[in-house]
C-alpha cells in the first residue's frame, strides 16, 4: 500500500478521474483499511485460505495466462473502434498510477461487495469446492463493477460491460483457489498490458 507522501511525491494528477473530488490518499488508505477488514472476513468465514507460496506462485501463473486474451480483445476493440484519446495516462506516472487504482478496484468493487454478501446471507465454507451457492455469491459480487460502468457512462458499454464482468469473475475466482496475491496481480498485468504498455503507444499514436 502507498502512504499519502508517495502519491504526493508522484504527483498522481490522473487520479482524480477515476475519484473525482476525493482525496486520494486518503481514499487510498481508506481502501486499504477496507479491503484489508474485508479480506479478513472472508477469510473467518473459509471463502480464501491464506496459500503456501508454491501455491502462490501457480496462482500468479494462471492470473498472468488469463489476462493475455482479455487484455488482447480490449486491445484489438481498441483498434478497430476506438475509446476516448482520455482513457489512458501517459508514461511515468501510469507506472505508479495504476497499481494504486487497481488496490482501490479491488477493495470496492469486489472484496467489499462480496463481504456484504457472505454476511447477509450468513455463508460458510468448510473448503474450497466452488459449488453453486459460491457461483452466486461470484457473479452477484462480480455485477458491481459493470454497474458501476454504466453509472459512469463509461465509453463503449457494449463491450465494456461483459468484458468487466469476466473479468470480476475470474478474479474472484482466483481469490477463491489461489488468494488475494493472484486475484490482485490479474489486474496489475491487466493494467500493464491496457493501460500502461498499450496505453503509452495509442497516445504515441493519437499524438
Amino acid at each position: 500500500m502507498l502512504g499519502a507522501a508517495a502519491l504526493e511525491a508522484a504527483g498522481l494528477t490522473g487520479f482524480e478521474r477515476f475519484i473525482g473530488p476525493l482525496p486520494g490518499p486518503l481514499t487510498v488508505a481508506s481502501a486499504g483499511a477496507a479491503g484489508l477488514g474485508a479480506l479478513t472476513f472472508l477469510e473467518t468465514r473459509g471463502f480464501w485460505r491464506c496459500s503456501a507460496s508454491s501455491t502462490t506462485v501457480r496462482g500468479i501463473v494462471v492470473a498472468g495466462a488469463a489476462t493475455v486474451p482479455l487484455a488482447a480483445v480490449a486491445i484489438g476493440v481498441d483498434a478497430a473502434i476506438g475509446f476516448p484519446s482520455d482513457t489512458n495516462v501517459a508514461w511515468p506516472e501510469a507506472w505508479l498510477l495504476y497499481p494504486v487504482i487497481a488496490v482501490v478496484a479491488e477493495a470496492a468493487f469486489h472484496l467489499l461487495p462480496l463481504s456484504g454478501l457472505v454476511w447477509l446471507t450468513r455463508s460458510r465454507f468448510d473448503d474450497l469446492r466452488v459449488t453453486g451457492r459460491t457461483w452466486v455469491l461470484i457473479l452477484t459480487a462480480a455485477t458491481v463493477e459493470p454497474v458501476a460502468q454504466v453509472v459512469l457512462r463509461s465509453a463503449l458499454l457494449p463491450f465494456v460491460v461483459p468484458h468487466v464482468f469476466l473479468i470480476g469473475v475470474g478474479e474472484l475466482l482466483l481469490l477463491r483457489r489461489f488468494g488475494y496475491v493472484p486475484m490482485v496481480a490479474f489486474r496489475v498485468f491487466y493494467y500493464l498490458a491496457w493501460h500502461v504498455l498499450w496505453g503509452q503507444a495509442r497516445l504515441g499514436l493519437l499524438s
